[in-house]
């Protein structure tokens, strides 16, 4: 509990100095078009924590109403399994994927908010102390749910996203993390710019 709030205070003071170095005087306004979106994000699940960074391409040629987004990501993270019924592990992996949005867009005096759903899969890597990085169990992820885009500065929006995710493990050995593959909640913290 005490890692989860650190964490949560890091990410919003990160997300504050992003903010902040945006100018003031220039706010979003309902004719803000874009093309594409980079951000951050801190992600927590049941079974591990981490961190992503995601690129994604807006495929309307004009946002009004409705938002529909392509976007790819890589994700680092870490955490615990059980290995076989008496031993207890912590892994860490990196997973790449991608995700869709899709969803609608408010544009109100002086801000942009998005609500929308998403659906995505990953593919990733694993690794714990006696088990190579590049060797079998792989990871295969879905990850789906819905989130808020909370633009109040011209190119820049904090996210919050609510959902939950699906792991396989591929390709398993004998002994491989035994309780690892369930689906589980996930909470999504992070910003997004807009360029």
């Amino acid at each position: 509990m005490k890692r989860l709030i650190i964490a949560l205070i890091l990410v919003a003071g990160i997300c504050s100095v992003g903010f902040a170095q945006e100018d003031t005087n220039v706010y979003s306004s309902a004719e803000y078009q874009y093309r594409t979106t980079s951000g951050g994000f801190w992600i927590w699940e049941e079974n591990c924590n981490g961190g992503a960074g995601e690129f994604g391409i807006n495929l309307l040629k004009q946002e009004k109403n409705f938002v529909f987004r392509n976007s790819f990501f890589v994700q680092g993270e870490g955490g615990s399994g059980n290995l076989t019924t008496d031993r207890f592990v912590d892994f860490g992996g990196i997973e790449i994927g991608d995700k869709l949005i899709f969803g609608g867009r408010a544009n109100c005096p002086g801000f942009i908010v998005r609500t929308y759903g998403y659906a995505g899969a990953s593919f990733g890597l694993l690794a714990w102390d006696d088990h190579k990085f590049f060797s079998k169990p792989f990871l295969l992820s879905a990850k789906f749910g819905g989130g808020f885009e909370f633009q109040y500065l011209k190119n820049l929006a904090f996210v919050i996203e609510f959902g939950g995710v699906e792991r396989f493990l591929i390709g398993q050995p004998s002994g491989a993390l035994s309780n690892f593959s369930k689906c589980t909640p996930s909470l999504t913290i992070g910003y997004r710019s807009f360029k």
